[in-house]
């Protein structure tokens, strides 16, 4: 929730408010106390949990193992490099490939998404820029127009997207600005690397 969050900020950074209107009030809710001991591992259900817990012989309820991604398992797809981003802005470093998404459906658009970044982390490729366009503006609370530049964020984190990217920040003026992002990917393994050289070109 909190990586979703981040990105939302991220996307939203260069929105302005229509004039006019007066920002609601989101009230802080607090969060519950953490529950320790049996009680509180009796909670804790598999997201695909539809019956009750079963009764073993010695009588303690054993419920369907939890399916629940550790945060170990969850790659962290925020951090872009500060150095990076430096030579970036400077112009001392470019994007390696660009994808332009305009005049896509938002389907086709999350498709090549998925299949550029595929091609290049395959190449082992660092900096990519995709150019999602503009188009967002806000009126109070709502959102409206920039479909794919509102849906972006989300792709990253779905399927194998989120093994492949290390973070995601909007572009620079000289490379499209609010209407475009520089997607940093992570590295492929030294085995890997090895093994794609070693392929032969056909």
């Amino acid at each position: 929730m909190a990586k979703d969050v981040e990105l939302f900020r991220i996307v939203m950074a260069d929105v302005t408010p229509l004039r006019g209107r007066r920002r609601r009030k989101v009230p802080v809710v607090a969060p519950r106390p953490v529950k320790s001991g049996p009680k509180a591992k009796a909670d804790i259900l598999s997201p695909d949990d539809d019956g009750p817990a079963r009764q073993e012989k010695d009588g303690s309820a054993v419920r369907r193992q939890a399916r629940l991604a550790t945060p170990e398992s969850s790659p962290e797809p925020l951090a872009f490099d500060r150095d990076i981003d430096r030579a970036l802005s400077r112009g001392r470093r470019s994007p390696e490939a660009i994808l332009d998404l305009h005049g896509m459906t938002l389907a086709a658009a999350e498709r090549a998404v998925s299949r550029f970044l595929e091609e290049a982390h395959a190449l082992d490729l660092r900096i990519v820029l995709i150019v999602t366009g503009k188009g967002l503006r806000q009126e109070g609370d709502r959102l409206f127009g920039g479909r794919i530049r509102a849906e972006f964020p989300a792709w990253l984190q779905r399927g194998d997207n989120r093994t492949r990217v290390r973070g995601v920040k909007a572009a620079h003026p000289r490379h499209g600005g609010g209407g475009a992002f520089y997607v940093l990917l992570r590295r492929r393994s030294s085995a890997s690397r090895r093994s794609l050289r070693a392929t032969p070109q056909r």
